[in-house]
């Protein structure tokens, strides 16, 4: 019991706001209030170990509150101008043969004017877009703590600063487009683009960016910003780790290349937050030596996605590399 330390305040609020949601009789506005605090005290981390420790159903609520609350505010503005401010993001394709350097930007100005109108809002809903088009690489290096920051300043009368102070190379041919709403109601945004309206808004923005893809199909009703920032994450964690794998295979002789297996390990137990990991093994020696060789741990995000997701990815890539002996094993644990 010496050793024994009370929780302080704020961590307490969030064991008693699982409490409650476990017990239905949770308060949104409480959970938003902590969340936040939470954020903004850069103490993201222990909220995602919090996700670790909980079931599919509970870690799925916590992520979806945790996304919202990172991505957005209320501002304390005059009376009668008061709104509640989301940062969201549209998720765009990239050419395959992009310039150097990087001249992914966008006019802020007519670019909310495409928006208020391929998304249909409200004449009473303000937009602010960022400039810059952002990377799955930039967006790895952003916290939830500056996101947060950064969203009560969208709409302030001096220029915000921007949300990355420079480009980097993207992992895929994905890019962001963030932009902000405020409105006196909650903003909504559609549950779907229709076809045209995919179409029309990537026309425009291609004739101020001409890096963006043709793809239409692949735009998507916009999220909140951190869900971009997790899916950021994930795409740079496998994508680096699919890099360390292909080093090591490329290392070894010809003759054990052609034997070895590599195994794609995908360790599920909540269903959102879990580990991913890769070995080397050659059949002939693997009971008496184990794996030749094994990767450190990567932690991925996988609200809203299939447990099979990250095992795709780096399948993708040992296929272009030339790997075909290969596996996806999904580890359940056990307490889950």
């Amino acid at each position: 019991m010496q050793n024994w330390s009370r929780p302080d305040p704020l961590t307490r609020d969030l064991i008693h706001l699982i409490n409650a949601r476990r017990h239905d009789h949770w308060d949104a506005d409480a959970a938003f209030d902590t969340l936040a605090e939470l954020i903004e005290q850069n103490r993201e981390d222990e909220i995602l170990t919090v996700l670790a420790a909980l079931d599919e159903d509970m870690a799925e609520w916590l992520f979806d509150l945790l996304a919202e609350a990172a991505s957005t505010s209320l501002e304390d503005e005059p009376e009668g101008s008061e709104g509640a401010v989301a940062i969201l993001t549209l998720a765009l394709p990239l050419q395959a043969n992009f310039g150097q350097p990087l001249r992914l930007s966008v006019d802020p100005e007519e670019t909310s004017v495409l928006l208020r109108q391929y998304l249909h809002l409200p004449r009473s809903v303000q937009v602010a877009v960022e400039p810059k088009l952002l990377t799955d690489a930039t967006l790895d290096r952003i916290t939830l703590q500056t996101l947060h920051t950064h969203v009560s300043s969208v709409f302030r009368p001096e220029r915000w600063p921007p949300l990355a102070a420079r480009l980097h190379l993207p992992v895929e041919h994905t890019v962001y487009l963030v932009f902000g709403i405020r409105d006196e109601s909650e903003p909504t945004m559609p549950e779907e683009l229709a076809e045209a309206d995919k179409e029309g808004l990537l026309n425009a923005l291609r004739a101020q960016c001409g890096d963006l893809a043709t793809a239409p199909h692949l735009i998507e009703t916009p999220t909140y910003a951190a869900y971009a920032l997790f899916d950021a994450k994930n795409a740079v964690g496998l994508q680096r780790l699919a890099d360390e794998t292909i080093a090591v295979w490329r290392e070894l002789t010809p003759t054990l290349r052609a034997r070895v297996i590599v195994h794609l390990h995908t360790q599920c137990g909540n269903g959102v937050y879990m580990p991913v990991w890769t070995d080397l093994l050659d059949p002939d020696t693997a009971e008496e030596t184990g794996p030749l060789w094994t990767s450190p741990d990567v932690w991925v995000f996988t609200a809203d996605l299939p447990i099979e997701w990250p095992g795709e990815v780096l399948t993708n890539r040992l296929l272009a590399e030339g790997c075909t002996r290969f596996e996806n094993h999904i580890v359940e644990t056990t307490e889950n």
